[in-house]
């Protein structure tokens, strides 16, 4: 009996060891679960955290990049125009020769002058009456602008953007130089790299909210941008409705019918008209890493605490060295070693809330670099920049000279001007005596940076115009 009660409280103990092995390994899965389902939602919420901050980071500079464009055409073509006011005639051959002479303007595919009897001369010296019902009346009196989206104005079911300019004479307008950027062509000169290619450029018309610009679809102006789609819950229809009528920026989730899956979105005022400029994602490319990291876990199970907190660090390890080399590579112009345009629109910002009491702005433009660049090739044009830049920069020191475009540069110093004209003369010598020639406008005072750089710009071109004329060159200065 004695035996038998040994033998039924051993059985016991074993069942109970057991039921408590039974319960470690039940909890244990569940905490695995538990784990896995915290981490998924970890790596999610990452994945959509860094997926929206890239996507903001580089719509604000492919938003730079056009405002910057589009506002070079429009300063170009106010160029044209006050070139074009000097002549008594706007049908004389030397206006037909300035609209020829710029046929391969960046974005802009066709010049031509609205005339006050309504017809449109043409580069060719034809005329033609406008087919989109356009006067020049209705222009007149708006001054410089870049239209929406509208009809053109020599072809029926063709749409075009507009960049109109006045040619004034004596307070009085008497033509309307137009350039015609063709909607389907912008995707040709704005481009981003990021999430391997697979992000996509908007430009939205929040006036009608209509697609300007397109490239998911390769098509523009005819789907309404956001209007009607599902948004991603987490996310409001109403304040992206209310960013785009107040001009904010912001991020979103919308569902696409054509890839069916939602995009994650970042939209930003394009500070053209009512444009806003978005870039969008897939949800299948935001979470590709997050879905194999997740068959990793299932796979190793008990090691996925060790494998996330490796991933982690490593993770965390090369963001911080990514970030380090953006952050320098961000503010540096490889070529020349400059201060680039991005350092350039930083001190802009800083310069709103301390103005120096003296600030003397430098343009320089190194004439000839495209000739040169299709006559001897990239690097003969690399070694002109490189020269132009080694002046300016002994001149006035590597901290206060920025290249802001391809063959511009600018410099900012807190010196008076007859100081800052005189150091950009020695540097105007020193590549001349290597063989170059820059253009050069200085300027000092002013209310602000800007203004300061706008005047100091336009004496460059004036420096440029005087150049090309003595040298009797009627090429489209660069």
């Amino acid at each position: 009996m004695e035996s038998s009660h040994e033998i039924k409280v051993l059985l016991k103990k074993i069942n109970k060891q057991g039921r408590e092995n039974i319960a470690a390994a039940l909890i244990l899965k569940l905490l695995i679960c538990v784990g896995f389902f915290a981490v998924w939602w970890v790596l999610r919420t990452y994945s959509v955290d860094f997926c929206l901050r890239t996507l903001t980071e580089e719509t604000q500079e492919v938003q730079e990049n056009i405002c910057l464009q589009v506002t070079f055409a429009q300063n170009h073509l106010e160029m044209l125009a006050d070139i074009i006011e000097a002549e008594e005639e706007l049908t004389s051959e030397r206006v037909l020769k300035v609209l020829q002479s710029d046929m391969d303007m960046d974005m802009v595919s066709r010049l031509g002058i609205i005339l006050p009897d309504n017809q449109i001369l043409n580069p060719d010296g034809t005329l033609a009456k406008p087919v989109n019902g356009i006067t020049f009346d209705a222009l007149a009196n708006k001054g410089s602008f870049i239209t929406n989206v509208e009809e053109d104005n020599l072809e029926t079911d063709q749409s075009a953007l507009f960049v109109n300019v006045p040619i004034e004479s004596e307070g009085e307008t008497k033509g309307i130089l137009f350039g015609v950027i063709d909607p389907q062509d912008l995707s040709d000169y704005f481009e981003v790299d990021i999430f391997d290619g697979n992000a996509d450029i908007f430009i939205v018309d929040a006036q009608n909210m209509e697609f300007i610009m397109d490239t998911l679809h390769e098509r523009a102006a005819d789907a309404d941008a956001l209007k009607g789609h599902k948004i991603k819950k987490g996310y409001s229809e109403e304040q992206v409705a209310r960013d785009f009528a107040d001009g904010k920026s912001g991020v979103t989730a919308y569902f696409s019918k054509s890839l069916d899956e939602y995009l994650y979105t970042a939209y930003e005022p394009a500070r053209i008209n009512d444009w806003f400029v978005m870039l969008t994602v897939p949800e299948s490319i935001v979470f590709g890493e997050t879905a194999y990291i997740e068959k990793i876990l299932f796979l190793l199970g008990i090691y996925e605490a060790v494998i996330l907190v490796a991933y982690f660090l490593w993770d965390i390890v090369h963001t911080r060295k990514e970030i380090h080399a953006k952050e320098k590579m961000a503010t540096m112009d490889l070529l020349t070693n400059l201060k680039n345009r991005n350092a350039y629109e930083q001190v802009l910002t800083q310069y709103e809330s301390d103005f120096p009491a003296c600030l003397s702005c430098v343009y320089a433009d190194a004439n000839g670099l495209h000739e040169l660049n299709n006559s001897q090739g990239h690097a003969a044009g690399d070694r002109m920049l490189q020269t132009v830049a080694a002046a300016f920069v002994e001149a006035f020191g590597p901290e206060h000279v920025y290249r802001i475009g391809g063959d511009e540069f600018l410099v900012f110093a807190e010196m008076d001007l007859d100081s800052a004209r005189k150091k950009a003369s020695a540097a105007k010598e020193k590549t001349k005596e290597a063989g170059y020639h820059v253009s050069v406008g200085a300027a000092s005072g002013g209310e602000d940076a800007v203004s300061v750089v706008k005047v100091a710009e336009q004496r460059m071109y004036e420096d440029k115009r005087r150049y090309y004329e003595e040298h009797g060159d009627r090429r489209k200065m660069r």
